[in-house]
């Protein structure tokens, strides 16, 4: 595998965690209401939801998921569920969670590390959309004879992006500017970022 192909799968990986998908709009609405902590605990899960995608793409379980439409759609559903719900969550939420103030003088949302965890887990691994995301990476840029060797470094790219990536977003995110212009329009953000997680769970649902 040249340096060329290693640019390729760089570049598509990190244009796709720039898109804005579920996973992002979780992200921009954990870090703004949550703590530091909580907010980098959802990048976590995500993180571990794309090894567990690299994982199955290496071993090559993909194609079992690509030729049972029911376990495919079944993923589907589920992942569309999720996001509505997280989605509706988040237009009903009144701010009931327990909240500090940090040395900012920001209110932050205290929730438990597993809660933001599985947030990000959950919301990752239940988007089908990534399932496809990543089979098509593996077959567009591996050959059929392609090496265990070969496969496991375009997982390792993709999984070390990720781990750059996400947290640098919550950092970027829980900035003092960024937190003070969002925290003027908090509740409209909640409302927004709510309803294009629900929108996308639709979306997911119906596609």
């Amino acid at each position: 595998m040249g340096w060329d192909t290693v640019l390729t799968i760089s570049v598509i990986a990190l244009l796709a965690m720039l898109s804005p998908g579920p996973d992002f709009f979780l992200v921009v609405k954990n870090a703004a209401r949550y703590s530091r902590r909580a907010a980098l605990a959802t990048t976590l899960g995500i993180n571990v939801g794309i090894a567990l995608h690299m994982s199955y793409c290496v071993l090559g379980l993909v194609l079992i998921i690509q030729q049972t439409p029911w376990l495919f759609d079944l993923l589907k559903y589920a992942g569309a569920g999720y996001l509505i719900w997280i989605g509706v969550q988040a237009l009903l939420s009144r701010g009931g969670v327990s909240s500090v103030t940090d040395e900012n003088g920001h209110t932050q949302q205290q929730v438990p590390f597993w809660r933001a965890f599985s947030e990000g887990l959950l919301c990752n691994l239940l988007n089908p959309k990534v399932t496809l995301f990543f089979f098509s990476v593996f077959t567009q840029l591996l050959q059929p004879d392609s090496s265990l060797h070969e496969k496991i470094l375009i997982a390792l790219i993709i999984f070390l992006l990720g781990i750059v990536y996400w947290p640098l977003l919550v950092l970027l995110i829980q900035q003092a500017w960024v937190l003070r212009a969002l925290r003027r329009v908090q509740h409209t953000v909640d409302r927004v970022l709510g309803g294009v997680l629900l929108a996308l769970g639709i979306k997911v649902a119906l596609s």
